[in-house]
């Protein structure tokens, strides 16, 4: 099924329109440190109207089939047509300075409207206690000069309990763009920033776009694309693993790539979440933009599955394609068509929640949020008939 009967042509072959008003960087957390309101679904994801830049927050009481708006997020350094994008959003599992366990946390860059040669963006944390229906400014983690632009905010808490914030930086004059990270206490002060990811080899690769989440066993995984660093493939896909959080190894080290069992290579804006599963220390699930062959061309999932890694001790994989609750025809890259999407396992665990991203109409629409739940287990869906040549992204 497509969007509702108003949201006119769009290539979203099944899932539904969730908000009008224009949507980008859907992130989803279900609520676990909140009290009364625990298993409830929050997502957040960035807009733009009357020149502002700015956050909407949405919740789902029914496991991802509806969702209503409950709150916004109106940054002041998002007004004026400098905008802000590349959110993320986060539920504090334990205490962070003032910030009790079960704070919501949102992330997200702010001024990327003005030219480069006066832009001087930055990243800006705000807080909720009251499950996103108001926020308030915590602190200004990241501050670029002028120039350079600092990009796409993740956040964890490390095992000794400091927040963690993962970032796409390009003000390094050695690097194109590289990846990385700061750490705080209160989550007011922050350390300086030190290399998470960088590639020492060529200046034009382009690590970024990084998702990190906590295993059972308190190991942390973290996904990330690389672009301009496969020869076949703009953005690959890698993971890696940390044992506290903070220290992911060599930064000059990329990581292990993500293949599926059936020759898949996932490419780009790569988001992760854990479910439970048969072992002890559940699943993984993979969301991405585009699914290649491992030798070029696009496979016959692109735009109709995610992954599925049923042992995360082993990041190498297996992984296995299973069929995405949303699923898109035309997806040969864009910076909306199914850019940067976010998934939750369902409240028994046996299924997937999908938000990602489609052009509502074909011709002059804006980007917009589609939403989905599906199985979790299942065989990869059917694809296009006919395997065509790549089109590259710029990279990120």
């Amino acid at each position: 099924m497509s969007g509702p009967a108003d949201a006119g042509p769009s290539d979203v072959d099944r899932g539904e329109l969730l908000r009008n008003g224009g949507s980008s960087y859907p992130r989803m957390v279900r609520l676990q440190h909140s009290g009364a309101a625990n298993g409830r679904v929050l997502a957040s994801m960035t807009t733009y109207a009357d020149d502002a830049g700015f956050a909407v927050i949405y919740e789902s009481t029914d496991d991802g089939e509806s969702f209503q708006q409950v709150g916004e997020i109106r940054d002041p350094a998002g007004e004026r047509t400098k905008g802000m994008c590349c959110s993320t959003f986060y539920e504090l599992p334990s205490p962070v300075g003032d910030m009790p366990a079960g704070t919501l946390l949102w992330a997200g860059t702010a001024g990327i409207g003005d030219d480069e040669d006066v832009r001087r963006s930055s990243i800006r944390l705000w807080r909720s206690d009251d499950q996103g229906r108001s926020w308030q400014l915590v602190s200004t983690p990241v501050q670029a000069p002028v120039g350079p632009g600092v990009w796409e905010p993740e956040l964890s808490v490390t095992a000794q309990g400091d927040l963690a914030m993962f970032y796409s930086d390009d003000g390094d004059p050695d690097h194109d763009q590289k990846l990385v990270q700061i750490r705080s206490s209160d989550g007011v002060n922050w350390s300086a920033p030190t290399d998470t990811l960088r590639d020492d080899e060529k200046f034009t690769v382009r690590p970024g776009m990084s998702g990190v989440r906590r295993l059972p066993d308190g190991t942390y995984a973290m996904v990330y694309e690389v672009c301009n660093y496969d020869p076949v493939h703009t953005c690959t896909v890698f993971v890696r693993e940390s044992r506290d959080g903070w220290d992911y190894g060599d930064p000059t080290d990329v990581g292990t790539e993500v293949l599926s069992t059936g020759g898949g290579q996932p490419l780009g804006t790569p988001t992760i979440a854990w479910a439970p599963g048969p072992g002890p220390n559940g699943r993984l699930l993979l969301a991405y933009q585009m699914l290649a062959n491992d030798g070029g061309g696009w496979a016959p999932g692109n735009g109709k599955t995610i992954m599925v890694n049923d042992d995360p001790k082993n990041l190498a994989g297996p992984w296995r394609e299973v069929p995405s609750p949303v699923q898109i025809s035309y997806n040969q890259g864009s910076t909306c068509r199914n850019f940067s999407p976010t998934l939750l396992p369902t409240s028994d665990g046996r299924g997937v929640i999908h938000i990602t991203t489609d052009f509502e109409k074909w011709v002059g629409g804006p980007c917009e949020a589609f939403h989905a739940t599906g199985p979790i287990d299942g065989s990869a869906a059917a694809g296009v008939d006919e395997v065509k040549p790549m089109n590259p992204l710029p990279g990120r």
